[in-house]
């Protein structure tokens, strides 16, 4: 919308967005300093650097743990399997869909598609609980559920050949991205101290991050090769097996109820 203006004042229409972008972040970094009060802690070298030196055997003990427990190693291979099927289609949807759109308003229609996108996970975050209480609160069931489910829609989503259709099944998709975070952070959560919690969300991040980063590089070769359809139908093998794992995961934590 304000592309020409940046233009008659020597910008590249893009820098509008990275401008917006920028304040922003500002507001949010004055908003997290203000609002969100820590007790102090030491700041200096030396803390620094014990900080630096404690991060090998924080990050050892974490690997540790989820290798002994057998419920967090199932959990995280899942959810590594899930960022390397769900990852691609996040990033490679746009070239996707920029051919089946009107040349002149793509980046506006991929930027409205983007923002629906936010918030139609932040709708599957609120139904989430909803989903929870059909599954009588059985996160594993529900998480099963949801892998299931969006397995299904990812290969929906290959199928589609309009744009409307694409959009329809996108925003679905999207909405089921949302449910599948509270059931998978619960279990994890259940699984481990306060003590340990903050390094566990950081491995469990690490791992589907490199999840993810395999999947993107699978998926772009993939979709090199045949095309973007195929490389999400077969992403959507990795989500089956990834479904595999927690149903296995259901009876472990069953079992575990009953003793």
């Amino acid at each position: 919308m304000l592309g020409k203006a940046a233009e008659g004042l020597g910008l590249r229409i893009y820098d509008v967005s990275y401008v917006a972008g920028l304040c922003v972040m500002l507001g949010v970094f004055v908003f997290t300093a203000s609002a969100i009060v820590e007790p102090p802690r030491p700041m200096n070298a030396s803390a620094l650097r014990r900080g630096f030196a404690n991060v090998p055997t924080v990050v050892r003990d974490a690997i540790l743990l989820a290798l002994k427990h057998r419920t967090l190693s199932i959990l995280l291979a899942a959810l590594a399997l899930f960022l390397m099927t769900t990852n691609p289609v996040e990033v490679i949807w746009p070239t996707y869909a920029k051919p089946m759109l009107d040349e002149r308003y793509a980046n506006t229609d991929i930027g409205v598609v983007t923002a629906i996108y936010f918030f139609s996970i932040a709708l599957g975050a609120a139904l989430s609980p909803h989903i929870s209480r059909i599954f009588r609160r059985r996160q594993a069931a529900t998480l099963a559920a949801a892998f299931a489910c969006l397995t299904g829609v990812q290969i929906a989503l290959a199928l589609q050949g309009g744009i409307i259709g694409l959009v329809t099944v996108f925003v679905l998709y999207s909405v089921i991205l949302g449910i599948s975070e509270t059931p998978a952070s619960s279990i994890l959560h259940r699984c481990v101290g306060d003590h340990q919690r903050s390094t566990m969300l950081s491995l469990r991040s690490l791992i589907q991050q490199l999840g993810a980063a395999l999947g993107l590089v699978l998926a772009g070769a993939v979709a090199e090769f045949y095309t973007t359809p195929v490389a999400w139908i077969v992403g959507a093998a990795f989500l089956f097996i990834a479904v595999i794992l927690i149903l296995v995961l259901v009876k472990r934590l069953a079992k575990d109820a009953e003793i």
